[in-house]
């Protein structure tokens, strides 16, 4: 063999030598998971949120901007930058590349998109940068994820107007944000819940937005166009203003379920001695955003979380292992919606959202 042919020969082995090592070198959110990569505090943090519309999510931007001072306190976060992108997939993705520019150690994301921005999140993977995904989910393998099941969030709330419909019955649907991650998953739980029951008739679906004024209207105009309803299942931010809009358009109520808002909170407490009757699922805004917070920081002081705190979520196909879905907040029932409005009001105040989130104890129990 020539050197020519032996130089040739080195190059390729060198090459199939880094490529085949690359292959099974860990990805920063591995390093992470494992321990073997850590940063020294205190840390940098940026939060990329799209939609800014409605109360949760500003509530769920103070519970966040609450929490951080804790750790701030001890000395384990500096920065906090907080940025919105609306409804625009690509204004979050551009802020999510101007976050990893300004060399932040942890980026929290409420996602716009459940793909599109897989891209920038391999972006900061690649660049050391923790990313954790909260409340809705992506199929991103370069971030972990903290969310709520949504889907049984759906599937419980249908389940209980159909079933007070006694399984049969004209039922409309008020469903969420339109493309929103976590309302696909809500839609295709509405939809999968239904089947189960043959009777029930489907009268259609619309979108209120996660906003009160908006469903109100939408509901008004739902009304104009279907003269009986027995059913009507809602999302969070929309219960009451479908309630308004029967009342504007002197309907009886149907069987419906609730929301977790104080204001709603409020009016079932005084039409419950007239027979008024709900359930909802608390939804509190500061939840997971507080928990991938917490997660984030311990993380990127090397600590390692405990076998199976994160794990596939079969239910919705996701099979990465960078997967925590956390349990249901409390149902709100006619039982006990009056010592959760009074917990709420001790503990929050005026806050429009019931709310709560994973206390410290809870969240290092999560850790070695």
């Amino acid at each position: 063999m020539n050197r020519r042919s032996i130089l040739v020969l080195v190059i390729a082995l060198v090459f199939l030598a880094t490529v085949t090592l690359g292959a099974f070198a860990d990805t920063a959110i591995e390093k992470f998971l494992k321990g073997t990569l850590k940063k020294n505090p205190p840390y940098n943090v940026g939060l990329s949120n799209g939609l800014i519309t409605h109360s949760w999510r500003t509530q769920m931007v103070n519970d966040l901007e609450k929490e951080f001072q804790l750790y701030k306190g001890q000395g384990l976060v500096n920065r906090l930058i907080v940025q919105h992108a609306g409804f625009e997939v690509e204004l979050q993705i551009s802020q999510i590349r101007n976050l990893i520019n300004s060399k932040v150690d942890l980026i929290l994301v409420n996602p716009n998109s459940q793909s599109a921005l897989n891209p920038v999140l391999e972006e900061a993977n690649a660049k050391g940068i923790l990313v954790i995904v909260f409340d809705q989910r992506i199929t991103s393998p370069d971030a972990l994820m903290v969310y709520p099941n949504n889907y049984d969030w759906m599937a419980v709330q249908t389940e209980y107007v159909i079933k007070r419909m006694n399984g049969t019955g004209s039922l409309y649907y008020l469903s969420g944000y339109d493309g929103s991650p976590a309302n696909t998953d809500r839609d295709v739980a509405f939809a999968d819940t239904v089947k189960k029951y043959p009777n029930i008739k489907v009268l259609g679906k619309a979108n209120g937005n996660w906003d009160p004024t908006t469903s109100q209207q939408v509901m008004a105009n739902v009304l104009a166009a279907v003269p009986k309803l027995d059913g009507l299942v809602t999302q969070d931010g929309e219960s009451l203003g479908a309630i308004r809009a029967f009342e504007a358009a002197g309907r009886q109520l149907p069987v419906m379920n609730g929301e977790g808002r104080l204001p709603y909170l409020e009016y079932w407490l005084k039409n419950k001695g007239a027979g008024f009757k709900a359930m909802a699922v608390e939804n509190g805004p500061g939840y997971t955003i507080n928990l991938a917070l917490g997660i984030g920081v311990r993380l990127l002081q090397g600590k390692q979380l405990k076998p199976g705190a994160f794990k596939p979520d079969a239910q919705m196909h996701v099979t990465t292992n960078t997967i925590m879905a956390v349990p249901l907040n409390r149902y709100i029932t006619d039982d006990n919606v009056q010592q959760i409005y009074d917990d709420h009001m001790a503990d929050r105040g005026i806050t429009e959202y019931i709310d709560n989130w994973w206390p410290q104890d809870q969240i290092n129990a999560l850790f070695k």
